[in-house]
């Protein structure tokens, strides 16, 4: 009876410890690994997010920009910390579901090696030509892209980036012969597509929003299922036809696996009741960003989908990590 009293009394001693631990948290500045360098726009946005969170946490929240390799070197970097809370990823698409199909090895498993806290945003791309290029209307871009005399060239971030196999989809389901162009990053990409050394290219709309708001760029389509209201004159890849382009970035928050399922809980919270903020959500309206904010096993079960999605177009079109 004594020895069932002791093991009573340490299991209400361990559940009331832990109680306490999860109510404490977070006891000091959580760190978020972004896997792209500063500046970006996965980078300003986690700043944004952490701005908020700091406050309703009560911690600082600390943006670690550690680029490399399509986002693969921050995400391993996470995926072997120690699963306390205090290291998490806020990654893109690419180092979560397209860069595990594309690297030569993998130091990590998203799938096993992270979990899902949850899904911040969708990120819908444009298909953009320059200003004074001759394509006036997708019809233009695709009665010149059809058939083997086509010399229509699109530019990409990169081989394997979203904005590389965005393109890939449109140019399976509109029949285009267009010859890929890669570059290293989106700025020298954008830069040859407004001088006219490129004819198109798929961007991120808040990269793409300010060149077509000034003027140096023309907006064909938008990959979102609806038309983004700072663009609502752009049509759909829908309304022209091509429902399966519809396709998006995405940005979320991940922490190591095994890490308590009351910090990832208050992680969800935390970020959701950040893009809740009118000033954010207004922000991201204006640059054509639909916010989510999904459970953490939903924001897993999209992941996996679009590793599936992505990967099997990574593959089947050659792309290879730069």
């Amino acid at each position: 009876m004594n020895g069932l009293f002791k093991t009573a009394a340490a299991l209400a001693l361990a559940l009331a410890a832990a109680s306490g631990w999860a109510q404490a948290y977070p006891a000091k500045p959580i760190r978020v690994v972004v896997p792209f360098p500063a500046g970006g726009p996965v980078d300003q946005t986690a700043r944004a997010l952490g701005a908020r969170m700091s406050a309703s946490l009560g911690q600082s929240i600390i943006i670690d920009n550690k680029g490399g390799a399509g986002g693969l070197l921050g995400a391993d970097a996470v995926a072997k910390s120690a699963a306390d809370g205090y290291t998490l990823l806020f990654s893109s698409a690419g180092a979560l579901a397209i860069v595990p199909h594309i690297a030569p090895s993998m130091p990590y498993d998203p799938q096993k090696d992270l979990v899902a806290v949850t899904q911040a945003l969708k990120v819908p791309a444009v298909l953009v030509v320059a200003a004074d290029s001759r394509f006036k209307t997708f019809a233009d871009l695709k009665a010149a892209a059809t058939g083997s005399a086509s010399k229509v060239n699109y530019a990409s971030a990169g081989s394997g980036t979203t904005p590389h196999l965005q393109a890939e989809l449109l140019k399976r389901e509109a029949r285009l012969n267009i010859t890929h162009i890669p570059y290293r990053g989106a700025a020298p990409a954008l830069t040859d597509l407004m001088g006219g050394q490129v004819d198109m290219m798929m961007v991120d709309t808040p990269v793409a929003l300010p060149f077509i708001q000034s003027g140096k760029l023309r907006a064909l389509a938008v990959t979102s299922a609806v038309r983004i209201p700072v663009l609502e004159e752009v049509p759909t890849v829908g309304e022209l036809g091509m429902p399966k382009v519809e396709a998006y970035n995405w940005y979320g928050m991940l922490a190591p696996a095994r890490t308590p399922a009351e910090v990832i809980d208050k992680m969800y919270g935390a970020v959701g009741a950040a893009l809740r903020s009118p000033d954010l959500k207004q922000q991201f309206e204006q640059q054509g960003v639909q916010v989510v904010g999904s459970k953490p096993a939903e924001f897993g079960a999209f992941i996996s989908a679009e590793s599936e999605r992505w990967g099997s177009l990574a593959k089947a079109v050659g792309a290879k990590l730069d």
